[in-house]
């Protein structure tokens, strides 16, 4: 089996393909915006219909718990009815998923910060046992387990870059750390994932 495409190396864009159209105002995302000027309460229903399952899928990549998942991306929402005057002309569905990925790394820290340690249990152990045939969605178990395996700053890493899309300058600025820490993380996390997935990425 060839190498997956997430364990390749990739070249770096100066933006993320999300954050590219930011301030883009296409007929969906105007949408929003004229929902939100004629009426609030439409809006925030109409944004939460559209971006609510995208942000639960975001904040669990981090947490790995539905329930929390689900409770954090209900928090992102109220935020953003927060704030409902003060959106300007931002792309939504970026604004959602930036805001989700805020929200989960600040769950994170808030565990630091009450002393419980957050790792990660591997995702095979919540997966229904299988046997080995090689095929598409074992390999793809097989990769969410390594990634889950990760140590903490290098799974955060992986997961903004190769899921979040956001370019090593943008996950250095949303984690406040240095663009060469990235790289090195990234490095970090290749080479350990290709050393778990060797069974799986020959061909």
């Amino acid at each position: 089996m060839k190498e997956s495409g997430i364990l390749s190396p990739q070249p770096q864009p100066a933006t993320s393909k999300a954050n590219e159209y930011l301030y883009d105002m296409s007929p969906s995302n105007e949408h929003f915006h004229a929902l939100l000027r004629k009426d609030e309460s439409q809006f925030m229903a109409a944004l939460f219909k559209e971006f609510f399952p995208l942000a639960c899928k975001t904040i669990y990549r981090f947490v790995q718990d539905m329930p929390m998942a689900e409770d954090l991306a209900q928090d992102v929402f109220i935020k953003i009815w927060n704030r409902r005057h003060s959106l300007g002309d931002v792309f939504f569905k970026a604004y959602v998923q930036k805001a989700a990925i805020n929200m989960a790394l600040d769950h994170i820290d808030k565990k630091k910060r009450q002393g419980a340690h957050t790792e990660l249990s591997p995702l095979e152990e919540q997966l229904p046992a299988a046997p080995i045939s090689g095929n598409l969605r074992e390999t793809s178990a097989q990769i969410e387990a390594a990634i889950g395996q990760l140590p903490e700053k290098c799974r955060e890493i992986f997961i903004l870059s190769r899921y979040e899309e956001l370019s090593y300058k943008e996950i250095a600025s949303t984690l406040n750390i240095s663009v060469k820490t990235v790289e090195n993380q990234m490095i970090t996390a290749l080479k350990k994932l290709r050393v778990s997935l060797k069974d799986y990425l020959t061909s």
